[in-house]
């Protein structure tokens, strides 16, 4: 690290690049001294990177993305890298929140750059929008549960063309003897960045809405500090025992306390008397109501429904209403007529088809 000003621009980067990637790809916890020893050796790389950029003032407001030489559009890159890094330090609760807000101006300055350079999607933009309004609007369970979706299947797609790109570049790049081939490989470079570009803008808007989330949490709890450093408080530890699951009920702490208290519910017996119960006993588990006490039990739950018996006796037709009288007449006419036409069992073939 000691000739880390020595280096060039692309160098930094390339170190900074490599060093996320292997922290990406490493088993170890992200509170391990080795993992964080490396999440400050990338930052400073890419911090130094950064500074170069700034001072080479080699990205301009006005260029859009054809404008940008493909050995400089990796750069882009540089602060998702940073904001991406800062996330896994590794710090002390009260100071949790500078670093969320560190992380956040990386993040949302890299975000700034894409736009400025045409480089967001349209849903990207939207997203991106949501996140500057500090509260939002509610969104409904459907639609977030489709946006997931959408979002898993885009940033699959991209990963799969990083990788495809990926390995048509190094083809190119072993077999390459002329200028063609020289264009063809700057071409799949920049498609491969542009992949990557694209990829770091999902993962940036992930990690902001992350942030906000944390930050709201980190927050609360530094009120809390306050409360209690103010009043002189400190937390206060549950003492009560922990209720045993079936599976180690029994199996994890003695019956009776060294004072003779019992510790959990027993039932006390014999070797032999387990044993026998053991091959005398059912091979199933035995009813524990009768059919009248469930019936009972479902009844008071509200899972039977009355009804049924015979059908109500239809009222009789009043002599003076006579409207009643002709239709009741006409029903009984139409009936006659069909049972005229179609005599029991007419219909019956006698399975003669």
């Amino acid at each position: 690290m000691s000739d880390i000003n020595s280096l060039s621009l692309g160098q930094l980067f390339q170190r900074g690049q490599s060093l996320l990637n292997e922290i990406e790809e490493s088993p170890l916890a992200s509170i391990d001294k080795e993992y964080q020893d490396k999440v400050q050796s990338a930052i400073t790389y890419l911090k130094r990177a950064d500074e170069l950029i700034s001072k080479l003032n080699i990205f301009s407001d006005n260029e859009l993305i054809d404008d940008i030489n493909t050995n400089d559009l990796k750069f882009l890159l540089t602060t998702a890298y940073l904001g991406n890094l800062t996330l896994k330090l590794s710090s002390a609760p009260a100071e949790r929140s500078t670093v969320l807000e560190k992380a956040k101006v990386y993040i949302q300055r890299f975000l700034s750059m894409c736009q400025d350079h045409e480089l967001m999607k349209k849903e990207d933009t939207t997203i991106m929008q949501q996140l500057e309004t500090e509260g939002g609007r509610l969104i409904p369970v459907a639609q977030q549960r489709e946006q997931k979706i959408a979002k898993f299947k885009r940033e699959r797609s991209i990963k799969n063309q990083i990788q495809q790109l990926r390995t048509q570049l190094d083809e190119l790049s072993s077999k390459h003897n002329g200028e063609d081939e020289d264009r063809d490989v700057d071409e799949a470079e920049r498609d491969w960045i542009e992949a990557l570009i694209q990829l770091e803008i999902m993962r940036s808007l992930e990690h902001w809405h992350g942030i906000k989330q944390e930050l709201v949490m980190v927050k609360e709890m530094e009120i809390m500090r306050e409360m209690m450093a103010k009043t002189g408080e400190t937390p206060k530890v549950d003492e009560r025992i922990p209720l045993n699951t079936r599976e180690t009920w029994g199996k994890d702490k003695p019956i009776l306390s060294q004072a003779g208290k019992p510790l959990q519910p027993f039932v006390i017996t014999n070797k032999r008397e387990q044993l026998k119960n053991q091959v005398f006993g059912y091979g199933h588990n035995l009813p524990t109501m009768t059919i009248d006490e469930y019936l009972e039990q479902e009844m008071e739950r509200g899972n039977i429904i009355k009804g049924g018996g015979e059908p109500p006796e239809k009222p009789p037709v009043d002599d003076n209403d006579y409207a009643a009288l002709d239709a009741e007449t006409m029903k009984k006419r139409e009936w006659d007529a069909f049972t005229d036409d179609n005599p029991r069992g007419a219909g019956n073939r006698g399975n003669k088809g």
